[in-house]
């Protein structure tokens, strides 16, 4: 039974799998060039599309959104984030993403024309970027509970700098920005955000930043690697907790970090679903509570 595969079929496969193949390169521009489209085109959609304007209509917007570049970002890391592409191949499409979100970023600097075109090109950059990274860093895990000290590493850095470092100006400084009509220079940290249509405007405007995208999907191939259920009502737990996270901020009309909401959703979702295999040892447990002890020593510092 155990050798009942054929071994042609099988040799076949393996053929079909060498790393020199397959170079997924195909898949990045399919990604680029299909996201490209559907900023573009979303943009002119939800200019016309006024009746979707308010809260529920927003939301709608970002469920679709979260869909739909969950969907594309998944589909390009299973070609893309694999053994079976060459290293140097990752690392270029690495580098390509990194260019296209430079070029766009200082394209914009100078205030060339197609503003809409090259910021989508710009978060299509992003979107290689995560999925190569993120949709590959989970094969160096050994097991799920190694996720919990790589989690609170994140979550108390992006605390501590939404509260006492820099994501606090930064946001204080997207907020004047896109509430002054975006007027003057456009700003360095532009390249950190993720842009997507917006109900009632022609224009992409940011709904999260990138370092939340690439939690959501390290998380979510961690998930895969490991062969664990992470859905709730269909949904992956990351892609909810990244959704409850920006709701609560257009709710509240207030900043929400979303970076430790969607992580610490999914923790809780994955602990109460899989405790077995989520179980911390000693060294995780450790490795863990080291960060928000530093954290805290941080701000009584500042404060």
């Amino acid at each position: 039974m155990f050798f009942s595969v054929p071994v042609r079929a099988h040799c076949g496969v393996m053929a079909a799998m060498k790393p020199s193949s397959y170079s997924g390169l195909g898949a990045a521009l399919v990604l680029v060039i299909g996201w490209w489209g559907v900023s573009v085109a979303g943009a002119a959609l939800m200019g016309r599309m006024g009746m979707v304007s308010g809260l529920v209509g927003s939301l709608a917007v970002l469920a679709l959104i979260l869909v739909a570049l969950w969907g594309g970002t998944q589909w390009c890391a299973r070609r893309v984030a694999v053994p079976e592409v060459p290293l140097m191949h990752r690392w270029g499409i690495l580098a390509v993403g990194f260019l296209l979100t430079a070029g766009s970023w200082a394209a914009l600097r100078f205030g060339l024309p197609f503003r809409l075109c090259w910021e989508a090109l710009s978060t299509c950059g992003q979107i290689l970027v995560v999925a190569v990274a993120a949709g590959y860093l989970p094969r160096f895990l050994k097991s799920p509970a190694e996720l919990l000290p790589l989690v609170s590493v994140m979550v108390c850095a992006d605390a501590v700098s939404y509260l006492v470092g820099p994501t606090h100006h930064i946001a204080q400084d997207v907020a004047a920005y896109y509430t002054g009509g975006r007027q003057g220079l456009f700003p360095l940290y532009e390249v950190l955000l993720m842009k997507f249509p917006s109900p009632g405007t022609h224009a992409l405007y940011p709904f999260f930043g990138v370092a939340d995208w690439f939690m959501v999907v390290f998380l979510g191939s961690a998930s895969r690697f490991f062969i664990l259920g992470d859905r709730v009502a269909g949904i992956p737990a990351a892609v909810l907790g990244l959704f409850l996270a920006v709701a609560a901020a257009w709710l509240l009309g207030v900043f929400v970090p979303a970076l430790p909401v969607l992580a610490l959703f999914y923790l809780a979702v994955m602990g109460m679903r899989h405790t077995a295999v989520f179980k911390p040892g000693r060294r995780e447990v450790a490795l863990a509570a080291f960060p928000p002890l530093v954290s805290v020593a941080l701000l009584f510092i500042k404060g």
